[in-house]
């Protein structure tokens, strides 16, 4: 492939990436909102629904309810008693001033002229009137809600208040921990949320395809998010080895047959730094591969060099993934701070160059010269060398030139899905 066409190629990548990028962005937007905006809902009602509950089945509002509807029906028929008794003495009395009546007969005057002189024949009187509403203050079925809130005690109503506030809050806590980045990881590990998708790596020389680069991909929401967007996340929040533990399962689920059929292919799986202080890893795959009859070697262990930071533990591990026939890489060698001492401490049997320095192969840059000044020094101490991000054939050309004996990148083949991994392998070997 031409120089030409690869920026060509590129170029068409980022017009369609850009086209649907607005678009994308606008969705989420929305999706976005509306997530919100239900949850903020459920918090409501989460704030609401206590007090609620009290008013309708709080005990004794009932009777508070009926007693309340008694009191007003005996309160409609004192007034009427005392209007009745303002109406006969106003036709009775000789006033010339009706502002003088109420100085002549007080309001409790009223009251008395109209109430029955006989407190039985008042109690027969206001029952005989009253019959009907005494019986639908009895009922309370059909008691509104604000009925209900009114005679609810004011215990029961504080109560419902603070149980309110204190479900919304502890509803609203655990939404804004499910909504943030370590939630909504901690719930793709949960769910399995990761996929692997599979890079061939090929012989520089031959171009035939010898092996993959197992890389873990999440897919969240209908999108897929890059290793390292939560990577660093999962690994400071001790999130990583599971992660860890799911790709290699996928990859036995998914190629272990396939890796059963052709011995002289390999996966090789990222370790993170906590897997590279304690044999946790290495004896969870000793007996699956084991029980998968899978070689060894077909699953090799790559780890970059912030991984060696507890250098005596990394030694020990390593040797111990070496002695077990699983072949040990330095991923991305060269952009940490101490190369040359890792290479001095640590048995390795490769090295993979850093995609940075890949690109400035061939160029006029200060740079320039690393690649080379690193597969001079692998092969001074018999190491293996795998250059990443391989995108031009000069590039691949001159890494062959050098000594590099195999690559990956882009020239070769983008990450692909375990269907179409084998499909390219059945291609190399068909030209065979």
């Amino acid at each position: 492939m031409s120089s030409g066409a690869s920026l060509k190629t590129i170029m068409q990548r980022a017009s369609g990436a850009k086209a649907s990028h607005h678009e994308k962005r606008t969705m989420n937007t929305f999706k976005h909102s509306g997530r919100v905006a239900f949850l903020a809902g459920i918090v409501l009602i989460a704030a609401l629904l206590p007090g609620v509950l009290c008013v309708l089945f709080a005990p004794g509002v009932d009777e508070r309810v009926a007693a309340a509807r008694e009191a007003a029906v005996l309160e409609n028929y004192v007034v009427r008693m005392v209007d009745t008794g303002a109406i006969r003495l106003i036709a009775n009395t000789p006033v010339a001033t009706p502002s003088r009546l109420f100085a002549q007969f007080p309001v409790p005057a009223f009251a008395a002229t109209a109430m029955p002189a006989n407190p039985n024949t008042a109690r027969r009187s206001y029952e005989s009137a009253n019959a009907g509403n005494a019986a639908n203050a009895a009922n309370t079925s059909d008691a509104t809600f604000t009925e209900r809130l009114r005679a609810l005690p004011w215990t029961w109503l504080l109560a419902g208040v603070a149980g309110g506030l204190t479900l919304s809050a502890w509803l609203g806590l655990l939404m804004v921990r499910r909504l943030s980045p370590v939630g909504q990881l901690s719930d793709a590990v949960r769910r399995h949320q990761f996929i692997v998708a599979y890079q061939p790596i090929v012989d520089l020389t031959t171009r035939r395809c010898i092996g993959a680069e197992a890389l873990v991909r999440w897919k969240h929401q209908n999108r897929i998010v890059r290793p390292d967007h939560f990577i660093p996340l999962a690994e400071h929040r001790g999130l990583i080895q599971a992660i860890t533990d799911q790709v290699f399962d996928t990859v036995l689920l998914e190629l272990g047959e396939f890796l059963q059929r052709y011995n002289e292919l390999y996966v090789s799986i990222n370790l993170s730094a906590s897997d590279l202080t304690s044999r946790r890893f290495l004896e969870r795959l000793t007996p699956a591969l084991a029980a998968a009859n899978i070689a060894p070697g077909q699953i090799r262990i790559e780890a970059t060099e912030r991984c060696f930071l507890d250098a005596d533990a990394a030694k020990e591990v390593i040797q111990a993934f070496r002695d077990a026939g699983h072949p040990v890489y330095i991923d991305d060698f060269g952009t940490g701070y101490s190369s040359l001492s890792h290479l001095q401490n640590f048995q390795v049997d490769a090295l993979k160059i850093d995609k940075s320095f890949v690109d400035t192969v061939d160029q006029d840059s200060a740079s320039s010269s690393v690649a080379s000044h690193i597969i001079d020094m692998a092969l001074t101490l018999h190491v293996q060398v795998v250059a990443e991000g391989i995108e031009r054939e000069e590039q691949a050309c001159y890494l062959r030139t050098r000594g590099a004996q195999f690559g990956q990148g882009w020239l070769f083949s983008a990450p692909l899905t375990a269907p179409d991994f084998i499909r390219y392998v059945g291609r190399g070997l068909a030209t065979v």
